[in-house]
């Protein structure tokens, strides 16, 4: 790693790799990507990085569906009846 700072004031966290161009490479919400010619990522940095933080770990058990999945919620009870039906086919088939 080359070079890690935190902006208080911006609440910002940029971390360098290596060399990087002046321009972004790819700007996706709070995150800013630099990366090379060959796909290297070269510097990354992240705005509103503690709420970033914060909403990472309220979310860590939290997955988004996307396509035909989104909106759907999968509940423990989902999971668990799943988990049956599972171990029931595998005592079927040995």
């Amino acid at each position: 790693m080359k070079a890690l700072s935190y902006i208080p004031d911006k609440d910002e966290l940029f971390v360098e790799f290596g060399p990087k161009k002046p321009r972004p490479s790819k700007k996706i919400g709070p995150f800013t990507l630099w990366w090379d010619d060959e796909g290297n990522i070269c510097a990354i940095r992240i705005m509103a990085y503690w709420e970033e933080l914060e909403s990472f770990r309220r979310n860590l058990n939290d997955v988004r569906l996307r396509g035909i999945w989104k909106g759907v919620k999968i509940t423990d009870k989902d999971i668990k009846e799943s988990r049956r039906e599972l171990l029931k086919r595998l005592e079927e088939k040995w």
